[in-house]
């Protein structure tokens, strides 16, 4: 016969085997609420019960909340299948005035079949307080403010220097035609090309000359003497006198030397003809 000790101990194995499978709960996991919400800001809480699959499935009854300082403005609730299975409850509130709210315990019921006896999930209490959502007014104010005064500083800035651009063009004075001259007589002594010394002082001259008559306005002349004979006349100073009738002079000997003329003296000559050509286009037109 089994001694009182091992009867007793007998019943709680069967107990255990036979009765603890049906007080089984699922879990029970809770998103608490923020502990402050501003006016006009809904209120969310969310509460998730969770079971293996191999449980089956559960039907669940979810009590509406006693509620203080706050108003249920949406419930709704949603079910996933995965490693587990899960349903959600999702309630929304909205807050009635500023100060303490709160969401008393409340119940969700579940059980396995229509015909199964309801068991309780408690939910606990949670409890936030209300404050005035004007901090947040002023600060979304002032940053629209901030924002406003930034893009209008930046789009006065924009038109500042579009202004200025303008004025400075306006102020620009016209393009002399005359620099043109310069600066293509430039290029063209600068770039001709020709095995023949010769034919490299003709072309340089040409231009020379050009940039003479047309600097000084000289007008129907044909040789050097007579553009020389022109500018004393009209009285140009004496040095820019002197300087033109020395390339004029160098010009000459070069092109009717009857000896061969070194690359030297073509560079040399060279030199002179653009530093007078681009002092031309630096001074501008008188």
């Amino acid at each position: 016969m089994l001694n009182r000790h091992n009867f007793f101990l007998l019943c709680s194995i069967l107990m255990l085997l036979f009765t603890v499978p049906g007080f089984a709960a699922p879990q029970l996991k809770i998103e608490p609420p923020a502990k402050q919400v501003a006016t006009g800001k809904n209120v969310v809480l969310k509460v998730r019960i969770e079971w293996p699959p191999t449980e089956g499935p559960y039907e669940f009854n979810s009590l509406e909340p006693k509620l203080e300082n706050l108003t249920l403005v949406d419930q709704r609730q949603s079910q996933e299948t995965g490693e587990t299975v899960s349903q959600t409850f999702l309630y929304e509130f909205l807050p009635d005035r500023i100060g303490p709210a709160v969401i008393y315990p409340f119940e969700i019921g579940y059980r396995k079949s229509e015909k199964g006896v309801w068991r309780p999930l408690l939910v606990p209490e949670h409890r936030l307080k209300v404050v005035s959502d004007l901090p947040f007014r002023i600060a979304l104010i002032g940053s629209g403010i901030v924002v406003g005064l930034l893009i209008a500083i930046f789009v006065g800035l924009k038109q500042w220097e579009r202004w200025k651009l303008r004025v400075a063009a306006k102020r620009v004075p016209p393009v002399d035609p005359k620099q043109e001259i310069y600066k293509q007589a430039e290029k063209s002594i600068m770039n001709f090309n020709s095995p023949y010394p010769k034919e490299k002082i003709t072309h340089w001259s040409d231009q020379f000359r050009t940039v003479v008559e047309t600097y000084y306005d000289v007008s129907s002349v044909a040789s050097p003497a007579d553009i020389l004979s022109f500018l004393k006349i009209k009285g140009i100073p004496a040095g820019d006198w002197n300087e033109i009738s020395r390339i004029f002079g160098e010009l000459t000997e070069m092109q009717f030397a009857r000896h061969d003329i070194s690359d030297y003296d073509l560079a040399k000559l060279q030199r002179s003809l653009l530093q007078y050509v681009t002092s031309k286009i630096i001074i501008g037109a008188l």
